[in-house]
């Protein structure tokens, strides 16, 4: 008896599909791993330097130096960005390490504005709409720190002009919500047990 040609292709329509699927669920773990790796290698040591320029910061804005306080919290926002969330994250998306650290120099070597340009993109990928983020006031987040706190650090540094406290409380609020609510959420998708151990070579299924 032969068999019916459309049901021999619907057959090997599965089969595809089911094979893509594979395949995309393969490439999804081998990226997870690269994030995993990079961030469990060297996630502890740049998440001390972080925190020590941030409490530096803090520091500065408890002293009555706001302007010092404004300029170490952006510090922190690039050293959070480059090296907890674009670095890793391309690690991840391009498997290789090499490639990656070619790709890292090659985009962002020195030119923290297109760090900031592609990461809303990346972040989308694992589910994270940073453009959607709140501060506490209720302003964008993003809008915040590009428009306001940004260039309130560029006229600082070039041009000499003083801060606020307010202004300063907002920078370092800034900083404070990238780590918290951006890089500690992706430590939790990829396996890390950071929000319960403070450390970043714990993963929850590694043991």
């Amino acid at each position: 008896m032969s068999r019916d040609p459309d049901s021999y292709y619907e057959d090997e329509y599965f089969e595809e599909v089911g094979r893509q699927e594979l395949i995309a669920q393969a490439l999804k773990d081998i990226s997870k791993r690269g994030i995993r790796d990079y961030l469990g290698t060297y996630g502890d040591a740049i998440d001390a330097r972080i925190e020590d320029v941030l409490a530096q910061a803090r520091y500065a804005k408890q002293s009555g130096y706001p302007r010092y306080a404004v300029v170490g919290a952006v510090t922190g926002i690039e050293l959070i960005t480059r090296f907890m969330l674009v670095r890793p994250l391309l690690q991840g998306a391009f498997l290789s390490d090499d490639w990656a650290q070619l790709l890292v120099k090659h985009i962002i070597a020195g030119k923290t504005v297109q760090e900031r340009e592609i990461l809303p993109s990346m972040l989308e990928i694992y589910g994270i709409k940073i453009k959607e983020l709140k501060l506490s006031d209720g302003s964008t987040y993003w809008k915040t720190l590009i428009e306001t706190v940004i260039r309130k650090r560029n006229r600082i540094v070039h041009d000499g002009e003083t801060a606020t406290p307010d202004e300063a409380a907002i920078a370092l609020e800034c900083a404070c919500l990238l780590r918290e609510k951006v890089v500690y959420e992706i430590a939790k998708k990829m396996g890390f047990t950071h929000d319960a151990t403070g450390c970043w070579h714990k993963i929850a299924d590694a043991g």
